[in-house]
């Protein structure tokens, strides 16, 4: 299911139709709109802001992704899956392109444990921009959601700690981050949909021009968020809220910046979160993944390409055909101390049948199993000159 704006929508349907729904059957796709927005407003007495092309029209601002659990209730798309026999449902933004490694990790962890809702996190610096999972206790009663970074350290002062939001002995705020990776038990989501209709609480968060927090940057709008479920939650249900936290290497790289400010941010220290990182971070985790089960693969040199800096290499791509999750790295490396990947080389796998006993790579190799056929590579060296990336400066595309 995808959710869209009416700024995406037509895009979005075009996007899919032209590329034959990227291998899916059409009916497996379902798009659900949101409306038109909310009306953006210019002060902190809630103004209207006016549209600034015509004086006679408001001017309208999305409502937040967390008009999601609405539309999955009010299209019947949640009832439906439930309907089908589904038990899980997993929510994901599109600029991360590392959501899936960690995914069969975190079903298991919430099937064990028993839980309603499962947030992914990863380990956070202090006063980091991004929201952090916290536990949150009123008398008797205790909720685990998440809190915005830019409310956390002045809640933290006000409360259990005078310091605010700082790092531990780890070199990690004790708050971890949340990566907007949730997984839900689908019979007690469509539960509580049933409930509360999907309707998640607002909030505003405008950005001040002055000191006195008087004048608004610009106008800014009531918003919701889909990880604050938790907050609809009641009794017993609260109890059932967890989080699974995950190195970012495998979890996290969001491509979302353009190229300028991304190069602004890396020169800060700041992970850049753009296409270029995305696309090393996806080879990396898979790299990652492949020595953690005993293969040898070694690391790529860094370059530059239009100001960011990325490691480039070993490009490892073992598509979901081939294997989906770490385990079954394992059964399709059956001895991976007899895999060597040099840092130049670029790895494409792909098919069911695919097993790799043996290979020794020093360059670029793809390797395609039909499907219903098996394979299997055994005592193969490879040496070429391989791929090789060199910057386009002629093309200002993104």
């Amino acid at each position: 299911c995808i959710m869209t704006s009416g700024d995406t929508n037509a895009k979005t349907v075009a996007l899919l139709s032209a590329n034959n729904y990227f291998g899916m059957d059409k009916d497996q796709i379902t798009i659900v709109q949101q409306g038109q927005g909310v009306p953006a407003l210019y002060d902190n007495d809630a103004h209207i802001a006016l549209d600034t092309e015509d004086p006679y029209d408001i001017q309208m601002k999305p409502h937040g992704h967390g008009d999601i659990h609405a539309l999955l209730h009010s299209n019947g798309v949640a009832k439906a899956w439930q309907a089908q026999g589904m038990k899980w449902t997993v929510f994901f933004q599109d600029t991360n392109g590392l959501a899936f490694h960690t995914l069969a990790l975190s079903l298991g962890v919430s099937s064990k444990m028993g839980l309603i809702m499962n947030s992914i996190t990863c380990p956070r610096k202090a006063k980091q921009a991004i929201g952090a999972i916290t536990k949150l206790t009123k008398g008797d009663q205790q909720k685990t959601m998440n809190v915005e970074y830019n409310q956390l350290d002045p809640l933290l002062r006000a409360t259990v700690s005078p310091e605010g939001d700082v790092n531990d002995e780890s070199g990690f705020s004790p708050y971890p981050g949340n990566i907007n990776q949730l997984v839900f038990n689908l019979d007690s989501y469509v539960s509580i949909l049933e409930r509360t209709k999907g309707v998640m609480p607002e909030f505003v968060n405008p950005k001040y021009a002055d000191a006195e927090k008087t004048i608004f940057k610009k106008p800014t709008r009531l918003e919701c968020m889909m990880q604050d479920f938790p907050t609809v939650l009641q009794g017993a249900e609260t109890e059932k809220v967890g989080f699974t936290s995950l190195a970012s290497e495998l979890c996290f790289s969001p491509v979302k910046n353009a190229t300028a400010d991304g190069v602004a941010l890396q020169a800060k220290g700041t992970h850049p979160g753009v296409a270029a990182s995305g696309e090393a971070d996806q080879s990396s985790s898979v790299a990652r993944i492949l020595r953690s089960i005993g293969c040898q693969v070694e690391e790529g040199s860094k370059v530059t390409f239009n100001g960011i800096t990325v490691t480039s290499g070993p490009d490892c791509v073992l598509k979901p055909s081939f294997a989906a999750c770490a385990t079954e790295f394992k059964k399709k490396f059956p001895n991976p101390s007899a895999v060597k990947i040099s840092g130049r080389s670029s790895l494409v796998l792909s098919g069911q049948g695919l097993t790799i006993e043996s290979l020794d790579l020093d360059g670029a190799v793809v390797i395609e199993c039909e499907e219903g056929a098996s394979g299997v590579i055994r005592n193969l060296s490879v040496k070429n000159k391989g791929w090789w990336k060199q910057p386009d400066a002629s093309s200002d595309v993104e």
